[in-house]
């Protein structure tokens, strides 16, 4: 078991045991902790999580549920083999991640309208280099380099200075890439958007808001119609 862990993040009082259960799936993933590692105490969650210990109880039960964690009477509760989950508090929701990715469109929309022609050189080099990257990987073996895709667009969020926005926007995306991972897809799919994430780059580089706009609705448009594949193609 490792010794020191990352502290936890403090959950506010108001929201459902399942944010709570996201926070404690983040605290697994942060501290990397590994089948049969123990959880901090019900007492100790609660206080880092400035929340109630009933709260922490059932979000224990719903991990408990879905075998993310073990809990033994009298010992605590332990770490059980597992896969990332999509969030608890989006399986809440009857989610259609077409919806979702509509209204990712009008949210990310709206924040490319913000940064248009307003970036530093300083600012666009991070762009460059994560699109560079998908580009060359993508070239090189043919495959999508999912976790840097994510980074790009949240990078390009980030300029927008808009916390609470940005903190919706990449609850939705992580949902998104969480059920993707559970289909399978072919990777030539996702390469097909890079051109227009390179016309994105250049167009909020040079101030080109309705290209911009328009290369941001053309990465949407394919996402959708992969979603709707991947939809069809696994029975789901």
């Amino acid at each position: 078991m490792k010794q020191q862990h990352t502290a936890v993040k403090p959950v506010h009082k108001e929201l459902l045991h399942a944010k709570i259960a996201d926070a404690i799936m983040e605290y697994i993933k942060v501290n990397q902790l590994s089948e049969g590692d123990k959880l901090p105490s019900e007492r100790i969650l609660a206080e880092q999580f400035v929340t109630s210990r009933n709260s922490v109880r059932e979000a224990l039960r719903v991990l408990e549920r879905d075998n993310i964690i073990e809990v033994r009477p009298g010992s605590g509760a332990f770490v059980r083999a597992h896969e990332e989950s999509v969030s608890f508090y989006l399986k809440l929701w009857k989610v259609n991640y077409i919806e979702i990715l509509e209204i990712l469109e009008i949210l990310e929309g709206n924040m490319v309208k913000k940064i248009c022609g307003k970036l530093s050189r300083e600012q666009i080099r991070p762009l460059e280099e994560y699109l560079q990257q998908m580009e060359q990987n993508a070239e090189k073996t043919g495959t999508f380099l999912h976790e840097t895709d994510i980074l790009f667009h949240q990078t390009m969020r980030s300029y927008s200075k808009n916390q609470t926005l940005i903190q919706l926007i990449d609850e939705l995306i992580q949902s998104l890439h969480s059920y993707w991972k559970n289909l399978k897809g072919e990777d030539a799919q996702w390469i097909s958007t890079l051109p227009y994430h390179r016309k994105l780059v250049e167009a909020i580089r040079d101030g080109e808001l309705r290209e911009a706009q328009g290369a941001l609705k053309k990465i949407c448009d394919i996402d959708k119609d992969i979603t709707e594949y991947l939809q069809e193609s696994n029975g789901k």
